[in-house]
């Protein structure tokens, strides 16, 4: 549309000639302190850090941990069993990882994932076990894994 029916004289608000909205004073400390509070009711935060020191007001707290449940919990004991068992060497545990036998469609999915189960998993994978990737046909990549024999 043209603009031959525009005033010449722009209106303008009051709460921009101020800078901002009219927000009453100290709104944003009750807010923080009100938040703080919830937070300790709700156990999201202490008053200390975890070297038991009180924490300051330029102190970063560390994020918040929902608890683990459901099958989540359960994938995290199995793990924790798992690192004890070949740690301290109760029983000969066998080595499986669920990554063998997976296939991906390209090679640097392949590596990717293989990178990523290794730095998560580094204390339970025995020594002299290395993992491949077998091209299986065109955009098919196959992970598989051997331990090698170390000669005594």
């Amino acid at each position: 549309m043209s603009d031959q029916y525009r005033g010449t004289i722009k209106q303008r608000f009051a709460w921009e000639d101020v800078g901002g909205a009219d927000i009453p004073q100290g709104l944003f400390t009750d807010f923080n302190e009100k938040f703080k509070a919830w937070e300790k009711r709700r156990g999201f935060s202490n008053e200390t850090d975890f070297n038991g020191n009180p924490f300051g007001h330029n102190d970063k707290k560390p994020e918040p941990v929902k608890p683990l449940r459901g099958i989540a919990l359960r994938f995290k004991r199995a793990l924790d069993n798992k690192k004890e068992a070949l740690l301290k060497k109760k029983t000969s545990a066998k080595f499986a990882p669920d990554i063998v036998g997976k296939r991906f469609a390209s090679n640097s999915n392949a590596q990717r994932k293989i990178k990523k189960y290794t730095t998560e998993n580094h204390a339970i994978i025995p020594a002299g076990y290395k993992f491949g990737i077998n091209k299986i046909d065109w955009g098919c990549y196959e992970i598989t894994g051997n331990r090698i024999q170390i000669k005594k």
